[in-house]
């Protein structure tokens, strides 16, 4: 009988279910690893593997232990619990992969980020001669002398504070794992927000840490969902989840009792425009408790001030210590990149091993190369006047600086935290200017319904501020209330001293009974004097006190933007915010006398309240025409 050979390659093996070893069913569900992914045929197939995993998972395969597990033995310099092994061959390989990955830096033998990729560790020695410079000494940074070991494995749940709104309290996802630090996503967000935390951080907490102290936990700022939504959101993200064990949350470290950095000393900083790299910088400018880091071998763009207690900021050779990748000084120019190489397609090599060492999706580590963006800080100045849109109260609940940051990312927190602060959201979000080429957005929620909006593309500082100033004077806010510096407003301070001397003056009308009770060194104080409606019967004259009443003209319809507005003020100082709205509208005697609630409402975009108030102050005009 003749035998048919087959050419051609064999078929492929049927991918079957790491849990139940089932291959007919599709396998929609994928959970990564450490080492690979794993992928299952149902949600109580993975729900099961997760509790599995981590009772008893392999370390190298990440594969469920059946039977006994190979135990590691316990070095004699090993602090952590030994690993478990689901065969022989699996602690072999992980034996293999740990020696291959040891180095030496001085006299302490320490995992070397880079050695699997083939290219060696900065050279901090060698580096600090010839540029005859100074490391930081090691108590200078709020850091542990031993860094802490990584508990954490990606997908585990956590409660982490959100970095866009520190006042509340999220649900993260751990997206990935480099040396002592986490990357984390929050639940319910979008993937360009993530950000990364030490594993020693205050700001991560176990699940369940909320609860206990009495709080609640908050949907994070730019929840894709209804915010009504948020409490079955939340049974359904913790139902079967994978959550981080109490030991994998560290004490946080000590913090140094004075700033006692000096300014050319070297660091490793992170940079806060591409936060998964930490690279060599130098301490530029001291400042009471701030420093100034400026990164070698790159352009001032990436720069930053920050607090001398910074958890950003690490002692020169820790990321080599602690197992985290180092970035070398990056410039083109620099003879410093990697291991001083001499061509710039060593340097290529060096920064493509690193993007692999970290597993840097496409994307991420096309941003290194996408070249420098600008930057750009908004300080809220809480003093200034709010407009008539705004909730004051709400507004000293803000920080004080939003960035730096690329002007992208600084135009949507700030917009964002405007339309949390506003009184009548629907409005603000009318007065924004929209533009529909932007991926950049908000969310409003107003009528019961969440909406998303799109904000202009800007990139450029100037297009920044132009566009913010636009805006501020749609809102009727004060100029100065978002700006990039922090100062204080000499308009609005000097309006708000003069509204609290009108106050004492009228409480001190009310308790004598007449104005001619106040001193003369009180009368000479007051610099808006009260108005009144009452037939000028004289000329003044040199010896006319020019401390007397202002006096408006008898008929309303003759007055002027200024006297309607001093008219207002005189009858109701709180009507005092709606100054800048008058003006804009040009709202003069004439227009005050055909104004009603509701056109101040749809066109003014009053609240109900206000608009009441302005109309008893309009019905009480309108009898004197008669």
């Amino acid at each position: 009988m003749q035998t048919i050979k087959m050419r051609g390659r064999p078929p492929k093996a049927k991918s079957t279910c790491t849990m139940c070893n089932d291959s007919k069913h599709p396998l929609n569900y994928v959970l990564p690893t450490q080492n690979g992914k794993k992928e299952f045929c149902s949600v109580n197939c993975l729900t099961e593997f997760r509790k599995e995993y981590v009772k008893n998972g392999c370390a190298n395969c990440d594969n469920i232990i059946k039977g006994s597990p190979v135990k590691q033995e316990k070095q004699e310099n090993q602090d952590s619990t030994p690993k478990n092994f689901c065969s022989t061959a699996c602690l072999n390989k992980h034996q293999r992969k740990e020696q291959t990955k040891k180095t030496v830096f001085g006299d302490v033998q320490v995992e070397n980020p880079f050695s699997a990729h083939g290219n060696p560790v900065f050279d901090w020695d060698n580096y600090l001669k010839e540029t005859s410079s100074t490391a930081a000494p090691t108590y200078c940074f709020k850091q542990h002398e031993v860094s802490p070991e990584n508990e954490f494995k990606p997908s585990m749940k956590l409660e982490a504070v959100d970095p866009r709104n520190i006042t509340s309290m999220c649900i993260a996802t751990v997206i990935g794992v480099v040396g002592p630090r986490i990357r984390l996503r929050l639940d319910g967000g979008d993937n360009k927000n993530d950000f990364w935390r030490l594993v020693d951080s205050s700001e991560l907490k176990p699940i369940g840490y909320t609860e206990k102290k009495g709080g609640m936990l908050q949907p994070p700022l730019g929840f894709r969902m209804n915010g009504s939504l948020f409490p079955m959101f939340l049974l359904k993200t913790l139902n079967g989840a994978l959550y981080s064990p109490d030991t994998a949350f560290k004490s946080e470290p000590d913090t140094p009792t004075d700033n006692l950095f000096k300014v050319g000393q070297k660091i490793e900083a992170v940079d806060k425009k591409n936060p998964h790299l930490i690279c060599v910088a130098t301490i530029g400018d001291v400042n009471k408790n701030n420093i100034f880091v400026t990164f070698d071998g790159w352009r001032g763009a990436f720069d930053y001030w920050c607090s001398f207690d910074s958890r950003d900021i690490f002692p020169v050779g820790w990321c080599v210590k602690s197992g985290h990748p180092l970035q070398p000084p990056g410039h083109k120019g620099s003879r410093y990149s990697g291991s001083r190489p001499n061509s710039a397609q060593s340097s290529a090599n060096v920064k493509q091993s690193f993007n692999d060492s970290i597993n840097l999706t496409p994307d991420s580590a096309s941003d290194l190369e996408a070249g420098i963006q600008e930057s750009c800080s908004v300080f809220i100045n809480h003093e200034c006047k709010c407009g008539p849109f705004m909730d004051s109260s709400k507004l000293f609940e803000l920080p004080k600086q939003l960035g730096p940051g690329l002007v992208q990312k600084v135009l949507k927190d700030t917009i964002q935290h405007l339309v949390n602060t506003a009184h009548d959201i629907q409005s603000v979000t009318t007065l924004m200017k929209k533009q529909g080429d932007s991926t950049c957005t908000i969310t409003a929620t107003y009528e019961g319904k969440s909406r998303v909006f799109k904000l202009p593309k800007i990139e450029k500082t100037d297009e920044f501020w132009d566009y913010i100033r636009t805006l501020l004077e749609d809102l009727s806010c004060c100029k100065n209330l978002l700006s990039p510096a922090l100062n204080v407003c000499s308009e609005c301070k000097l309006e708000k001293n003069v509204n609290e001397v009108i106050k004492n003056d009228n409480k001190s009308i009310k308790r004598h009974g007449s104005p001619e009770s106040s001193t003369p060194d009180e009368v000479t104080v007051v610099t808006k004097k009260p108005c009144t409606t009452e037939p000028e019967m004289e000329a003044a004259s040199s010896t006319t006190p020019t401390e007397g009443p202002i006096r408006l003209p008898v008929d309303p319809a003759e007055w002027s933007v200024e006297d309607v507005i001093q008219h207002i003020n005189c009858i109701d100082l709180q009507l005092n915010t709606f100054a800048d709205l008058f003006r804009k509208h040009e709202i003069d005697g004439k227009a005050l006398l055909l104004l009603n609630s509701d056109t101040m409402m749809k066109y003014m975009g009053l609240k109900l309240g206000p608009a009441l108030k302005l109309q008893n102050v309009i019905n009480r005009l309108k009898p004197r025409r008669r």
